[in-house]
């Protein structure tokens, strides 16, 4: 099912940034809306690579499975996300991943063409396509670092820092939007030893009570974690953290 309209999601998303809203309908108009229930897999690791997506609603799980039947959460991507640019862009003619859907999910999917022809015909789209590349790559980078270097419980504080962020949640207190299994095998641990992790948060101002997270002290976080990162300073997380706790501050 083609569509002339966008989802406000999408036409405000920084892929489009830079086009009038008439050239973002003409690029909608490449993609159909499909819907995916909650388990549902958009597609599997092996399959050929046909399609560009972008959500427009919910939440979808890239992950692959171990020779020992495990999963490993490779990213977990939310509305106003893509999926698949990097393998269309890399001629990888199968996908890397699994992609499943963690709650009801809504996609516009594009074919391949659709891509690489949009880059070749929009500049400011072909530019913002590489920023985003260049992005997920940096931060590929920063992660792999902070795994060398931070400890567990570091390792955890940040995340849950960026996942406030990420959902625009209030850090005095939110809801996890996904497993603590999904959650663990993303940072690339045991669930057993994230479990232990969450207790020793406290001590560092963040309390975590069932699926319930409170940043109870951001400045003993960013004493305990921004100060073993090597990009604390330019860190969007961090800056975006300091201004919510300013601007909760103020509010009070």
């Amino acid at each position: 099912m083609s569509t002339t309209v966008a989802p406000q999601t999408i036409h405000a998303m920084l892929l489009f940034a830079g086009l009038s809203e008439n050239e973002k309908n003409e690029l909608i108009k490449g993609g159909r809306l499909r819907q995916c229930s909650r388990g549902e897999h958009l597609f599997l690791h092996g399959d050929p690579v046909k399609s560009f997506y972008i959500i427009s609603k919910g939440t979808v799980q890239l992950f692959r499975e171990t020779p020992d039947g495990h999963e490993k959460t490779i990213d977990v991507v939310k509305s106003g996300q893509t999926m698949c640019e990097s393998e269309i862009l890399d001629s990888c003619r199968n996908h890397r991943v699994n992609a499943m859907a963690l709650n009801d999910v809504t996609v516009m999917e594009f074919p391949v063409a659709w891509l690489k022809d949009s880059a070749r015909k929009y500049s400011a789209f072909a530019l913002n396509l590489l920023s985003h590349i260049a992005q997920q790559a940096h931060m590929a980078e920063v992660e792999a670092e902070q795994r060398a270097n931070m400890k567990a419980a570091q390792l955890v504080a940040c995340f849950l820092q960026r996942m406030c962020v990420l959902y625009d949640f209030d850090p005095k207190g939110f809801e996890l939007p996904y497993s603590k299994t999904i959650i663990a095998s993303r940072i690339g641990m045991e669930l057993e030893t994230f479990s232990r992790t969450l207790a020793k948060l406290k001590e560092h101002g963040i309390l975590v009570k069932g699926s319930h997270v409170s940043i109870t002290d951001l400045a003993s976080v960013e004493q305990y974690v921004c100060a073993a990162c090597s990009i604390a300073e330019d860190c969007p997380t961090h800056k975006e953290m300091e201004r919510k706790s300013s601007n909760k501050s103020g509010d009070a």
